[in-house]
């Protein structure tokens, strides 16, 4: 039974380059408005998603009335958001008062002024435990004060078929008494029955063609048709040409310790006279025996597994595990989208691709999520109408 007869509407914040609105609309909605501060991503977003408006603007300055008038409605169903959230990321240092952390405030109060059906945002999993929970609370208690019921959890993307082992945190709310806040189930896992296992590396990456000495040849051909359904998933209305698929050498240093290597390994795997000084320090502890815990720095990623985070450094193999799994360089742009579910056709523009690609949502994990979203609005709907006949 459906609905309504409209798609429904959704309103993305801090839109990026655009995974979040691309999740979403394919699991449904219609991305009217979305608003980001860099120039250089929304360009991105523009070209990927025509059919929405993209403003380019300080979501401080931003009002609900101007947001409803570029959407053509005041019946927003959903409004969809990742704040910034470097100021406790896992990746960096944390800082308590870094002012992006604070940047939910404005989220919370366009949802208060919008007062769409449910709200999404999708944050570092830090968020949670730093400070003793104190940002989680802030934020729950914020919702709550505008008259919005909220929930959270922390999910991964490859258990919602994104070849890539990233975690987040969701916070979704809701206006509407009669409707079920819920989280999308897994569809996939590590040897979970009744699950389909893990997207891996070489499942997402199995049908691009070496790229050798050949470092900026950017009108590649595909080196094998579609193997599996991510592949299909992927190509789908793609040119036959593939972009996006460079790469360039590893430095001196950089090579000579890849050949020490394999695949699934990382620092830890290379002799210890033959790290540079600085890396020595790493693999001992205030003993002198070696550490026996494992580091990411250089690691070359395992093909028959889900990459570890795509961080807007996959560029650079000494930041983590961007080794290819098969040759001796780092991540092109196109196997870093990849990686995070953005199919063929999406177009990244700009110079400052690694931070798009990096900081987006994985599209997969978006639509998994809009698709549970969309069943509760549903539901709800149905709901009402039910008592809305049984009253008559």
């Amino acid at each position: 039974m459906k609905w309504h007869s409209r798609k429904p509407v959704a309103i993305d914040l801090f839109c990026g380059a655009g995974g979040l609105s691309e999740g979403l609309s394919q699991a449904g909605f219609e991305p009217r408005v979305a608003v980001d501060f860099d120039p250089v991503s929304l360009e991105t977003y523009k070209n990927n998603h025509p059919g929405t408006k993209a403003l380019n603007a300080d979501i401080a300055k931003l009002t609900g009335i101007e947001l409803q008038r570029l959407a053509g409605t005041s019946n927003i169903d959903l409004i969809a958001g990742g704040p910034s959230c470097q100021g406790f990321s896992t990746h960096g240092k944390r800082i308590q008062d870094d002012p992006r952390n604070f940047l939910f405030r404005h989220f919370v109060r366009i949802v208060d002024e919008v007062r769409p059906k449910m709200f999404l945002m999708e944050n570092v999993k830090g968020m949670l435990t730093y400070s003793n929970g104190y940002f989680r609370q802030q934020i729950t208690r914020a919702f709550e004060q505008i008259g919005y019921r909220c929930t959270f959890a922390t999910v991964c993307a490859a258990d919602y078929g994104v070849p890539q082992l990233r975690h987040r945190v969701l916070f979704i709310g809701t206006r509407l008494q009669n409707l079920h806040l819920a989280f999308p189930t897994p569809t996939h896992g590590d040897g979970v029955l009744g699950l389909e296992p893990y997207v891996t590396v070489a499942d997402a990456l199995g049908d691009l063609p070496k790229i050798g000495r050949d470092w900026k040849n950017n009108a590649r051909e595909y080196a094998t048709p579609p193997q599996n359904a991510y592949q299909k998933f992927l190509r789908a209305g793609a040119d036959r040409a593939l972009t996006m698929h460079v790469s360039s050498p590893l430095s001196l240093q950089a090579q000579r310790l890849a050949n020490f290597i394999a695949q699934g390994q990382g620092l830890r795997a290379v002799p210890v006279k033959q790290l540079p000084a600085r890396f020595k320090k790493m693999r001992t502890i205030s003993t002198g025996a070696l550490r026996r815990d494992c580091t990411t720095l250089y690691h070359r990623l395992d093909p028959n597994r889900p990459a570890y985070t795509i961080t807007c450094y996959y560029r650079n193999v000494a930041s983590g595990p961007f080794l290819h799994p098969y040759e001796d360089r780092s991540l092109s742009h196109r196997e870093a989208a990849r990686l995070m579910s953005f199919p063929d056709r999406f177009r990244f523009e700009g110079t400052s691709i690694t931070r798009q690609i990096g900081n987006a949502v994985p599209v997969l994990m978006a639509k998994a999520i809009g698709q549970e979203i969309l069943k509760s609005l549903s539901e709800a709907a149905e709901r009402r109408l039910v008592r809305q006949r049984t009253a008559a």
